[in-house]
């Protein structure tokens, strides 16, 4: 301030008009002023005074900084929803495609196909369907989290239980592909979480292990406690792995990182979005490791107990 009294107003003989803020020494309390005000001068142009006045605009600060960072949410909002959008049609494109052009091929040459023939292409149909399928119900999902619409009651549940019953549920996609399963969490581990949306965590985690593990592989299910409150959570495979970059990707929606499986099994990455905002949600965190040809670990941790 006193360089610009100095320069621009004193040497120049403009007039005072300026913004600025100012810092009581005594408790560090903040105002912002504006300041206008002109230089008074005898006959000889020499400076005797300067006349003006002193406006407190702290307010009217606060509400443009308030302003000027949600327009700078809007926008980062907005191009995040453009980015998924993409993703999603990229991602709807190939198993859509694949399932019409089953259709009308058993459209137009049905009377000439075999029985084998025939099965091959409706298990084709199948797994496009089951994709298409698979990847509206995460989008659906995401949309109502977003919205606020998803219900988050928490509440205390049994790890072990929860992980035995995403094995069962998808045994089936293990066994056609030779994966095994080894889990070593112990019985009397109890997390304190949302059971839909750890249900929901888990299976995507178990699902993205099958997909990226070759046939043979196994995949690795532990947990530990690791204070008094919290649980850590580990879910590795010995699959293909990742690179550096894609694995800095990974939980970032503005970034692609869906890749097919071992056996072609399509992928969005919606469904590592959907476990990084349903583990926050519950009060945890999530991280990643791997290597190319490595295979990956996905660890993430949740409350065991209720605290305030």
């Amino acid at each position: 301030m006193k360089e610009y009294l100095q320069k621009d107003i004193i040497e120049k003989h403009n007039k005072f008009d300026k913004e600025y803020k100012i810092i009581r020494k005594s408790d560090n309390s903040e105002r912002w002023v504006n300041g206008k005000g002109e230089l008074i001068l005898d006959s000889e142009n020499n400076l005797i005074s300067m006349f003006g006045s002193i406006l407190d605009i702290t307010q009217r600060k606060h509400n443009e900084e308030e302003i000027l960072q949600k327009n700078q949410l809007l926008q980062t909002i907005n191009a995040e929803k453009d980015k998924f959008f993409s993703i999603l049609a990229h991602d709807l494109r190939g198993p859509l495609s694949a399932f019409v052009a089953a259709t009308q091929i058993i459209s137009e040459e049905i009377q000439t196909m075999g029985i084998e023939e025939i099965k091959e292409l409706t298990e084709s149909m199948k797994i496009s369907a089951t994709n298409i399928y698979m990847l509206l119900e995460n989008l659906l999902e995401w949309s109502r989290l977003k919205r606020d619409g998803v219900n988050f009651v928490p509440e205390k549940l049994n790890l072990r239980k929860m992980i035995e019953l995403c094995i069962e549920i998808l045994s089936e996609s293990a066994r056609r592909k030779k994966i095994e399963f080894d889990m070593s969490v112990s019985d009397d581990i109890f997390v304190f979480a949302d059971n839909h949306m750890l249900d929901s965590t888990i299976r995507n985690f178990l699902s993205n292990a099958i997909k990226f593990t070759p046939t043979g592989g196994k995949v690795i299910i532990s947990a530990e406690i690791i204070n008094d409150h919290e649980i850590e959570v580990k879910i590795s495979d010995s699959g293909i792995g990742m690179t550096e970059e894609l694995k800095k990707k990974l939980f970032l929606l503005n970034e692609k990182t869906s890749r097919p499986g071992t056996d072609g099994e399509p992928s969005t990455g919606l469904g590592l979005l959907l476990c990084k905002e349903f583990v926050e949600k519950n009060g945890g965190k999530i991280r990643a490791e791997s290597l190319v040809g490595k295979g990956s670990s996905f660890y993430f941790s949740l409350p065991s107990t209720v605290w305030k």
